[in-house]
């Protein structure tokens, strides 16, 4: 996760946790067992790693509850010490990651999921609206609710603000009795308490004037505290701001919203606790931190984020449960709201982990859940901005202020417009070229063409387009005027040659850049560096530009499918296994939409956080299972140089004779007396570039002739909101510019392809 733990050793982990054994006694916040070091301490520890082991094969069949993982896991803590020890000694050899994946309770990261909290405007759909309340919040965003509770719950989750030990310094956790500071924490509770009481007020008043029941009366609300006593403090603040002087209903203690466990460490000074662990290990203090910014990564006598984590989550979804038709105040910690964050978030437990690894205080104060259908959905900031929201929104300001102030061509002014396809090729440059040519003539535009991209640049290739170059363009398979991949693009004095080429075509003119992500970082180039007025196209088969269909995506798809059909019928009449490769070596968008559309049987994409597991659990599993169906296809989608442990390559390399290998060693596969298997074929079939020259399909080519034409309209009329931006095409026809700046990677799609999978982990 964080990386390298090679400088892990038991014995750095038992002088580690003597340390701290000491330090706890010395603070007298919790109270260790005197214990002297022992001879056989060692030999103890790597006895309960065995025993661990047995733990953690058996957590691959799952735990009905987090209970039951809870209670077999404090079965083997009959010495905290040698437990520490033996716990982290297999998480540095990378033994524990299985847990990630385990089916505990409710904590499977969800297939399916309908956010039903607050959204951008970017993401409001009708089938997210359908049957809701849609209040606008100001910022572009929406707040979505049911019309009515029936068997949903309602969860206002809210983390106190500042408290008098400050968990940016020490570690707090459940067993440090904390407070709201007296200022800062108190004010902060009030504000909290404060917005959330205006918003509450304001749906109430649009449930009035539906005519449907008020399910946000306060006075009705359910309370839920941890232990400590801020927890407390925060759900008095809150509860009086929502009634306004009124007594609210006796809180709950609920065991889901307490603070993580850090046993000895509690209370310590974060400094001090990662000196004795680099003195402890002979490393860096940032070296020794990895260990501790490991999700389970377990203290001595307490436990891991992770299993703080399983608490949380399963413990919600059984509150959910038992609260169905309420709406409760759920008063936490900065840990919980973490931990909810990375359920919620659609990637693997590990990437999300990584992505909310830095919580701060002055984040998410008001996290809006629903229970429904036995599932937690939404989440949402409900009051106040998280910090990195509030640094991407002033960076936003300040970079379009400038973006604009780029902008040399004046509305009306525009004579001509430059293209060029640059990066690898794609169905649908064609049609959008020739939209271009067409559109600018009838404006009175001069129109030109530069063959193979920023190659053509620097070596001038520039030629003007008459109707006879573009005759037959729309329908041409591929780049009519060829791309290029021309690193050389990026050296300065390349750069200076090719502007100087450009330049001529730049007065009263425009440069349209047809490609994926590395073409607009060029486009970028040139506009942030030289002055070069630009605006972007997205063109490419791995769609791996978010917030837009990429050209040439969905004909690729097409092919493909073609491809795959046919090999899904041979596979079925022969029973054969096919491994398909197709490209995406830096995303997997086209693998997984190839494998979705054809029901593949799994799908290998780099994204995967563990594919040799990937490998061996749901490839190898579903073959165990599939292996012998009458007339039942084998395929399986990779995306091309996908790392694994068979080949140096990866992808299908190595993969083919190690599934091979495996399948027909099971004894199923074996001839009986008297019967006969059916032979069993594992082979690899790569599309690789066939993809790329695709026919364009009539949705690629409508995609392009509407972006072209729209470009060429938006550049007379209004060229500030449009140069030096992409023009992004998005789902429903909509079509708006996304700033170059902006330009960002693709999501993979963790929802799809957990549905792919069903019940599949992806941790």
């Amino acid at each position: 996760m964080s990386g390298s733990l090679d400088f892990v050793t038991v014995e750095g982990l038992l002088a580690y946790g003597h340390v701290l054994a000491r330090r706890a006694s010395e603070r007298g916040l919790v109270h260790p067992q005197p214990r002297e070091v022992s001879d056989d301490d060692s030999d103890r520890v790597h006895a309960k790693m065995e025993h661990l082991r047995s733990f953690i094969e058996r957590a691959k069949s799952g735990f009905t509850t987090s209970e039951a993982y809870r209670s077999e896991r404090e079965h083997l803590r009959d010495d905290q010490l040698i437990f520490f020890a033996a716990w982290n000694a297999l998480l540095a050899e990378g033994s524990m990651q299985p847990l990630l994946r385990a089916p505990i309770g409710a904590v499977a990261k969800p297939t399916y999921r309908r956010p039903v909290a607050i959204v951008p405007r970017t993401q409001l759909t009708p089938t997210l609206a359908e049957g809701r309340i849609v209040l606008e919040l100001g910022d572009d965003r929406f707040w979505l609710l049911p019309r009515d509770l029936g068997e949903r719950t309602l969860f206002f989750t809210m983390r106190h603000g500042v408290s008098q030990v400050d968990s940016k310094t020490h570690r707090v956790g459940c067993r440090l009795p904390n407070q709201l500071d007296r200022e800062r924490g108190v004010a902060k509770a009030d504000a909290v308490g404060a917005a959330l009481a205006r918003m509450i007020g304001i749906v109430g008043q649009q449930l009035d004037f539906l005519h449907l029941t008020n399910y946000l009366d306060p006075h009705t609300f359910l309370h839920c505290i941890s232990r400590s006593p801020n927890t407390r403090q925060l759900y008095e603040r809150v509860s009086g701001a929502l009634l306004q002087g009124g007594s609210a209903s006796e809180p709950i203690d609920e065991a889901a919203l307490e603070s993580s466990d850090f046993g000895w460490v509690t209370g310590l000074e974060k400094s001090v606790e990662v000196e004795e662990a680099a003195r402890a290990f002979g490393v860096e203090p940032s070296t020794a931190k990895r260990l501790m910014k490991d999700p389970l990564y377990c203290y001595p006598d307490g436990n891991s984020f992770f299993d703080l984590y399983v608490d949380v989550i399963d413990g919600l979804h059984r509150l959910g449960a038992a609260q169905k038709g309420k709406v409760a105040c759920l008063y936490t910690h900065s840990s919980t709201m973490r931990a909810l964050m990375i359920y919620l978030d659609p990637r693997p437990f590990h990437e999300a982990f990584n992505e909310f690894s830095d919580y701060k205080e002055s984040q998410d104060n008001v996290v809006l859940l629903t229970f429904e259908q036995g599932r937690l959905s939404g989440y949402s900031t409900a009051v106040g901005l998280s910090e990195r929201e509030r640094v991407v929104r002033n960076t936003w300001v300040t970079v379009e202020r400038t973006r604009k102030d780029r902008v040399t061509l004046k509305p009306r002014a525009l004579k001509r417009i430059t293209a060029l396809v640059s990066g690898g090729d794609f169905a649908g440059a064609g049609a959008a070229l020739k939209e271009l040519h067409v559109t600018g003539q009838r404006m009175g535009l001069e129109v030109y063409f530069v063959r193979h991209g920023y190659l053509g640049l620097a070596n001038n290739w520039i030629e003007r387009v008459t109707d006879e170059h573009t005759r037959g363009m729309g329908s041409h398979p591929s780049s009519p005027i060829g791309s290029s991949r021309f690193e050389e693009f990026k050296q300065e004095t390349v750069l200076q040659v090719a502007m100087r080429h450009l330049e001529p075509y730049l007065r009263d003119g425009v440069l349209v850049v047809l490609g994926g992500d590395g073409s607009m970082r060029g486009a970028r180039a040139i506009y942030e560096g030289f002055g070069a007025q630009v605006v972007g196209i997205p063109g490419s088969i791995d769609n791996n530009i978010e917030g837009t269909i990429s050209l040439g995506f969905q004909s690729a798809v097409a092919l493909a499918d073609q491809s795959i059909e046919s090999l899904k019928a041979t596979s079925a009449a022969m029973g054969s296994v096919f491994f398909v490769e197709v490209m995406g070596a830096g995303s997997g968008h086209l693998a997984l939409a190839c494998a979705y559309q054809a029901r593949a049987e799994g799908l290998l994409v780099n994204e995967h956080p563990d594919p040799n597991a990937y490998i061996d659990d749901v490839i190898l599993g579903t073959l165990k299972r599939t292996l012998g169906v009458p007339n039942k296809s084998h395929l399986f989608i990779v995306a091309e140089r996908t790392p694994h442990r068979h080949h140096k390559d990866g992808g299908v390399h190595g993969l083919v004779d190690y599934v091979a290998d495996v399948t027909t060693r099971w004894p199923e596969q074996q001839a009986r007396p008297g019967q006969y298997p059916l032979a069993l074929a594992t082979k690899a079939t790569i599309l690789g570039h066939t993809l790329r020259g695709a026919r364009p399909i009539p949705e690629d080519k409508a995609i392009a002739q509407h972006l072209a034409h729209e470009m060429v309209h938006r550049l007379i009329e209004s060229p500030d909101d449009i140069i030096g931006c992409l023009l992004a095409y998005r789902e429903r026809g909509s079509i708006g510019p996304i700033p170059l700046h902006a330009v960002t990677p693709k999501q993979f799609d963790w929802d799809v392809f957990s549905r792919m999978h069903s019940n599949a982990r992806i941790a």
